[in-house]
């Protein structure tokens, strides 16, 4: 009797604890009409740019005030499809380059809790790992939050990466006379609402 009664307590006391924790942090979806991510590069010619036009993210995060105080998860995805860049040749070898059938989708998600700079900025060191062509590797960057209200807020911020970490070899074109470098950049930034919505499984 005395052990069901203590196993009821405490299922009692840890449901409350959840309960709590889930309330402190909130789930934003990302406003995609509103939101950029851009993917810079090299060549033997002329620089070159690619705009993702079809993407979705997700975090769950707590706000104090004006400031995040915890970021507990993050789930990004974008469509290999969606990379555009205006023009037609460059974007057919970059899909290809980029194994798009194989692999049509590129995703993030967080590895380790963000962790808040504590300089007084608006700053978050995070590590996750990027799945591109079907390779999936562990990244950092520093992102710059501004939050506009309890509702919205929103996020910048860039990462270098290496093509070839990815398995991917630089588009070439022209017959060869055009070549990529295999650095490239990308840079984002995006706008978040406060969403009701049901969260999925990953948080």
């Amino acid at each position: 009797m005395k052990r069901f009664r203590f196993s009821f307590y405490f299922i009692g006391i840890l449901s409350i604890l959840l309960t709590v924790n889930a309330r402190a942090q909130d789930y934003f979806q990302l406003q995609s009409e509103q939101s950029k991510l851009i993917i810079e590069g090299t060549s033997s010619i002329h620089d070159w740019e690619i705009q993702a036009a079809d993407f979705n993210a997700k975090t769950l995060l707590k706000l104090d005030g004006n400031t995040v105080s915890e970021i507990r998860n993050i789930e990004f995805t974008s469509p290999v499809e969606g990379l555009k860049s205006g023009k037609g040749i460059m974007d057919n070898k970059t899909h290809d380059a980029l194994k798009k059938k194989k692999f049509p989708q590129i995703t993030f998600v967080l590895d380790e809790k963000g962790k808040i700079d504590l300089s007084g900025e608006k700053k978050a060191n995070m590590t996750g790992l990027l799945t591109i062509a079907g390779q999936t590797k562990k990244v950092s960057m520093t992102v710059d939050f501004k939050i506009d209200d309890t509702q919205h807020f929103q996020v910048s911020g860039k990462v270098p990466l290496k093509m070839s970490d990815f398995g991917i070899d630089p588009p070439t074109a022209m017959m060869g006379a055009l070549k990529t470098g295999d650095d490239v950049v990308v840079k984002f930034d995006l706008e978040f609402k406060k969403s009701d919505l049901e969260l999925s499984r990953n948080f």
